[in-house]
């Protein structure tokens, strides 16, 4: 909820702590809890929509298009605009004249009139962050922020360092290759120079995205392959290489969409393995953010001040057409490279329209494989002669001795190679926790034929299950590095030329198997499964 103060002209987030202090007459304004400061340069686009000048009037932004001028809220008609195309008429004028405000004073006042408030919430986050690396730090837990370079994790980065008084925390910067440019240059300049003692580890992959594209089709709001192959799997690994497990504190909050409004405060179970997930935030809203932000005179990323309401992927199917109509105006050459693809990925799958699925977004809805090269999930089973409960797998790809990475996660291996054959026996808890063999198998290499001997008391049609997946990863796998971060061990390597299992690593959880549908990211991605656009 967002007020209205007469007497200090500024909004209020907390309507009794206000009158405590001012005796100012006050009036809702939006039940909204979006309250951000328009910067001059969104301004000047602003001026061009409205076809006015706005002065040096201080304008907040609410939500849904709307804007507080003057005490009267106004809804911009951009989208209309965008469609027609207009900003690309204006579109070099403001790349050519980008004004960036280091000056908050103008906007003070909302920190003034809410000071109360804001304190109020900040110490409950680093009261917060105190408390919960002292519940860790005896198992070895030490702290890392997970930072993005947008105005979330910039917010948990102030408050981490203040909280522990360390400006020594480790930051970890997800670097997807599809950040902004202007995210890279607050990362590795802006924020290192306010911040010099800060260690910021970026993720690396050696994956190309728009090669990926030409794989699984471009990322939509059901595909999100992108954030499992250029995020998650790549932080992994840096993560493994710290001297401890991490506890890591996230920008995360509830109010930023219906999934998060699901999510603990403290995860204990990651995406990432060696890894408590910690929100100090995750209650905040974004006025609060917005807050902080100006009352701290946080350094925060350029495209904020160009209108952006959030910093990420700037291709992401979640952004919305304001934010792609900036991207059209301040990166242009990254969005003719994003429309071509797009183009060449509606004509190569024979959608009628290229022009409409890409102007009315319609990539950003597809589903499955549709138009792309289904991946076959069917791996054939039948009856082996070598006993009734015996079972032959039969795959598409010749197998080699490389196929012995697959069977590693269930269970321990002994492995007698023979003239006529490799004999691999697998043994591991059963389900009364006694440990002992669970199967056989026997392989050919160069055939690919792979036979199951399930022991008498193994569920023979699971273990066949367990099995297929593994060797659908086998027949399909270009190394995305999606497996890499099922394993919540780290046991799994994809990015260093062969998929590979570290023995010494894996506890045989079996969580890797299954993740993806069918086994892997492929298959999940690229199957007739779901209903396609």
């Amino acid at each position: 909820m967002i007020y209205w103060c007469k007497k200090c002209k500024t909004p209020i987030f907390e309507k009794g702590l206000h009158s405590c202090s001012c005796d100012g007459k006050i009036t809702k304004i939006s039940e909204s809890s979006i309250c951000n400061p328009v910067f001059k340069q969104e301004k000047k686009l602003l001026e061009k929509i409205m076809d006015c000048s706005l002065g040096n009037e201080i304008i907040w932004y609410l939500g849904a298009s709307k804007y507080l001028i003057n005490e009267k809220i106004v809804k911009i008609p951009y989208r209309e605009w965008y469609k027609q195309k207009k900003h690309l008429a204006i579109a070099e004028e403001l790349r050519g004249d980008i004004e960036v405000e280091r000056d908050y004073s103008p906007y003070m006042a909302v920190v003034s009139a809410n000071e109360k408030y804001l304190n109020n919430i900040i110490y409950e986050a680093e009261q917060y962050i105190v408390q919960t690396l002292e519940k860790y730090k005896k198992d070895n837990y030490i702290p890392t922020v997970s930072f993005s370079g947008g105005k979330d994790s910039s917010v948990v980065s102030r408050l981490v360092m203040d909280a522990l008084q360390d400006n020594t925390v480790i930051h970890m910067f997800g670097d997807t290759t599809l950040e902004f440019h202007e995210t890279y240059i607050y990362v590795n300049e802006k924020f290192r120079r306010e911040n010099p003692r800060v260690p910021m580890i970026p993720s690396e992959t050696e994956n190309d995205f728009f090669k990926m594209c030409k794989v699984f089709g471009p990322p939509s709001q059901y595909e999100r392959w992108c954030c499992t192959i250029f995020k998650t799997s790549n932080l992994n690994k840096e993560y493994e290489n710290l001297p401890g497990n991490s506890l890591t504190f996230l920008g995360i909050r509830h109010s930023e969409s219906v999934a998060r409004a699901r999510y603990d405060r403290t995860q204990e179970i990651s995406k990432i393995s060696s890894q408590v997930n910690a929100m100090p935030i995750i209650e905040w809203k974004d006025y609060d953010v917005w807050l902080y932000i100006l009352a701290k005179n946080l350094l925060i990323n350029d495209c904020y001040q160009y209108g952006y309401k959030r910093v990420g992927c700037w291709c992401c199917p979640n952004n919305s057409d304001w934010s792609m109509m900036l991207t059209e105006i301040y990166h242009p050459d990254d969005m003719q490279r994003w429309k071509n693809m797009v183009y060449e990925f509606a004509e190569r799958t024979g959608k009628t329209d290229p022009d409409d699925y890409y102007e009315e977004g319609r990539w950003r809805t597809r589903r499955g494989a549709s138009g792309l090269k289904v991946k076959n999930v069917t791996i054939a089973d039948t009856a082996c002669n070598l006993s009734d409960r015996a079972r032959n797998i039969i795959v598409e790809k010749r197998l080699q001795k490389d196929v012995i990475e697959l069977f590693k996660p269930l269970g321990d291996l002994k492995i007698v190679e023979k003239k006529d054959a490799t004999y691999i026996q697998i043994f591991d808890n059963d389900k009364s926790g006694e440990y002992r063999k669970i199967c056989e198998l026997i392989i050919t290499y160069g055939t690919t034929v792979i036979k199951v001997l399930p022991e008498e008391r193994i569920d023979a049609t699971n273990l066949v299950n367990r099995i297929k997946c593994q060797m659908r990863k086998y027949q399909f796998c270009i190394r995305c590095s999606a497996c890499d971060s099922t394993c919540p061990h780290g046991a799994i390597d994809t990015i260093h030329g062969k998929y590979t299992i570290d023995e010494n690593k894996c506890q045989h959880c079996k969580h890797c198997i299954a993740k993806f549908y069918n086994g892997c990211i492929m298959c999940d991605v690229l199957s007739s499964k779901k209903g396609s656009q």
